[in-house]
C-alpha cells in the first residue's frame, strides 16, 4: 500500500461510495457530543458500571497509598 505522492488518486466512483456511506451512516449511531469519561449513564439509561479489573486495580492502588502513608508516619 502506497502513501503520499506515490499513492494513486481516489477515483470519482470511490469518492461517491465514501460519500454515500458517510451519509447513510451504515450501522453507526450518531456521534456523542460528550466525551465518554463524562457520561453518567449509558445510552439505554442504565448507570455505567466500573469493570471489575479496573475496580480491583483502583482498590489495590488505594491500599498501597494508605500503607505508604502509615509506614511514613511510623518511621517519622
Amino acid at each position: 500500500m502506497a502513501f503520499g505522492p506515490a499513492r494513486p488518486p481516489i477515483t470519482e466512483d470511490v469518492a461517491d461510495v465514501i460519500a454515500k456511506d458517510v451519509k447513510q451512516g451504515e450501522g453507526h449511531t450518531p456521534t456523542s457530543e460528550v466525551p465518554l469519561a463524562f457520561l453518567r449513564r449509558s445510552a439505554d439509561g442504565k448507570p455505567l458500571e466500573m469493570n471489575s479489573r479496573v475496580k480491583m486495580m483502583f482498590l489495590g492502588v488505594l491500599a498501597a497509598v494508605i500503607l505508604l502513608v502509615f509506614v511514613l508516619m511510623v518511621l517519622s
